[in-house]
């Protein structure tokens, strides 16, 4: 019987450690590039889903396919921390081919409902 509540502790505190270290989901938004600037690490995005407004990420610290150029459009997940945004990541839908994936941009990102 030790033994058993032994485990149902251990179990019970890495169950709350896991959910305790879960983060929130990114954001994602896709959009066409305004601007990189590679020596600032900013990417300025206007997002394809209305209102079709423009976000600047850091890019410090993102993974980056290919380098992306205005006018490529592109899909990058962020975080966001008061009015600073930052990439993790942000794949380059233009230049897939350029680096050896499968075909350009795609469909499958799809814009909220109006009013979310």
């Amino acid at each position: 019987m030790r033994r058993f509540h032994s485990a149902a502790i251990v179990l019970a505190v890495q169950v709350a450690l896991a959910l305790g270290s879960c983060s929130e989901a990114p954001e994602v938004i896709q959009g066409t590039v305004v601007s990189f600037d590679a020596a600032a690490n900013a990417l300025t995005i206007r997002d394809e889903c209305p209102p079709h407004g423009e976000i600047t990420l850091s890019v410090e610290s993102a993974e980056i396919g290919a380098a992306p150029e205005r006018d490529d459009v592109v899909r990058a997940a962020f975080r966001s921390e008061g009015d600073q945004h930052a990439a993790i990541r942000v794949m380059n839908l233009t230049r897939q081919k350029e680096i050896g994936l499968a075909s350009g941009t795609d469909s499958s990102h799809r814009c909220p409902p109006q009013g979310e």
